[in-house]
């Protein structure tokens, strides 16, 4: 064998062992790296995708899901659920989220409280001991709210309800309830924006007529009085009506009677009913719905446009959507194309993603320390909603800063047709 034939199987062996040992290497040493996850939001406030730090692991982060998808209120509940879906939807699609050194999943577990108490106290258990939830979201009604609560909070699950009727109710936030936060406003801090609007373009409507559920809305309606007469205007009749009432003709009968200017239809989602029966009784005058109860849910449910005529709501025109909002709707349509979009699913969409956005800036998936992170984004702009800049507060008035405080949209309804007023923030009074 010649010297250069030794040589040159001398280096190849050389070369040899050193991919051996590469290889080697690559054996003993694994690296995970985190899936793209998102600041998790919709369109504009987003942002860029990031990748998650070497060694991050991609888990799942469930949220336990609570409403009355059957009974009186199945139409929003299932716009809220639906909401809570496109959320996951969107942000296991690009890749989940990140939150601290891991990337999350997000699994929705649905479950029908059938709008009653014992619904949602065998929803919550269920959530809370077989899924292993470590946080729920949901429920609309003040005894849903506290039968969850009171499954949730003994196992350390923290609770995020969709809707408190009756602001400052034993079942809403209060400095005793640990793991208990708001994450929808006051039903009751738009009324003075309502008003404003009312007084600037129906400036000869003074008399008010009032419709509200008997389920303790006194406080509520105190509220409503005091501003009313600050604006120089009076409420001439309050009529209650019974939780159940599906027949509202009786009830508007002595309403109309009493011959006000306007009408307010105190929190209800049962407002475009009691429109329906205004009208029907001779009722021309505005007609006010406080509650999120969309706009677009008038137009589906009343139909005749002679009835939809001077309607304000509170909640988005769907049909001037802000660019959050647009894309949410294309979401809709294209998981559920032969069914109208619900703009309740707009605020019940924030849900999910302000606890996000909370466990976000803790780097921490723990329900208490995402509840303490959430109690100090209080200056407005800390949150991001589908409907502006938002931020937690209520101090003042509940003793904790664990509500939500957003823009509060107002929506007219002419001639069967929307038009998108505005966002107003809460006045406080």
């Amino acid at each position: 064998m010649s010297r250069k034939t030794i040589v040159l199987l001398i280096v190849a062996a050389v070369l040899l062992s050193i991919v051996f040992a590469l290889a080697a290497c690559g054996e003993d040493e694994t690296t995970t790296t985190a899936a793209p996850a998102t600041t998790a939001g919709p369109g504009t406030t987003a942002g860029p995708a990031t990748t998650g730090a070497p060694g991050g692991e991609v888990k799942t982060l469930k949220i336990g899901a609570i409403m009355g998808l059957t009974g009186p209120l199945s139409i929003p509940s299932l716009a809220f659920m639906r909401g809570w879906e496109l959320y996951a939807d969107e942000v296991n699609a690009q890749g989940g989220v990140k939150i601290g050194n891991d990337t999350y999943k997000i699994e929705v577990i649905k479950e029908d409280s059938k709008g009653a108490a014992e619904g949602a106290t065998t929803a919550a258990t269920k959530l809370v001991n077989q899924d292993k939830v470590q946080f729920v979201v949901g429920a609309m009604l003040e005894s849903e709210v506290a039968a969850i609560y009171s499954v949730t909070e003994p196992a350390g699950v923290l609770y995020a309800t969709a809707n408190i009727n009756i602001p400052g109710h034993e079942s809403d936030v209060s400095p005793d309830k640990d793991l208990f936060v708001r994450l929808s406003v006051s039903p009751d801090e738009n009324q003075p924006i309502d008003l404003d609007y009312i007084l600037q373009n129906y400036p000869n409507a003074k008399k008010i007529g009032v419709s509200q559920p008997d389920i303790g809305y006194e406080g509520m309606f105190d509220r409503l009085k005091a501003s009313a007469e600050k604006r120089g205007m009076e409420i001439v009749y309050a009529e209650k009506w019974s939780w159940g009432t599906t027949d509202f003709v009786p009830v508007y009968t002595n309403i109309v009677n009493a011959k006000p200017d306007l009408i307010f239809a105190m929190n209800s989602g049962q407002a475009n009913d009691q429109l329906r029966a205004a009208r029907q009784l001779g009722f021309a005058g505005p007609f006010v719905s406080n509650s999120p109860l969309g706009a677009d849910v008038f137009l589906v449910t009343v139909q005749d446009p002679k009835m939809l005529n001077d309607v304000l709501v509170n909640s988005p025109d769907v049909t001037h959507p802000n660019d959050n909002m647009k894309k949410l709707m294309d979401a809709w349509k294209a998981k559920w194309p032969n069914d109208n979009f619900v703009s309740d699913a707009v605020h019940a969409y924030d849900m999910p993603w302000i606890l996000v956005q909370a466990m976000q800036k803790a780097g921490s998936t723990d329900p208490k320390i995402v509840l303490t992170t959430l109690e100090g984004m209080t200056n407005k702009g800390d949150l991001q909603t589908n409907e502006g800049p938002g931020y937690m507060g209520g101090q003042e008035r509940f003793g904790v800063n664990r509500v939500l405080y957003r823009p509060f949209p107002i929506t007219r309804i002419m001639n069967g047709q929307l038009e998108f007023i505005g966002f107003f923030d809460a006045v406080v009074e």
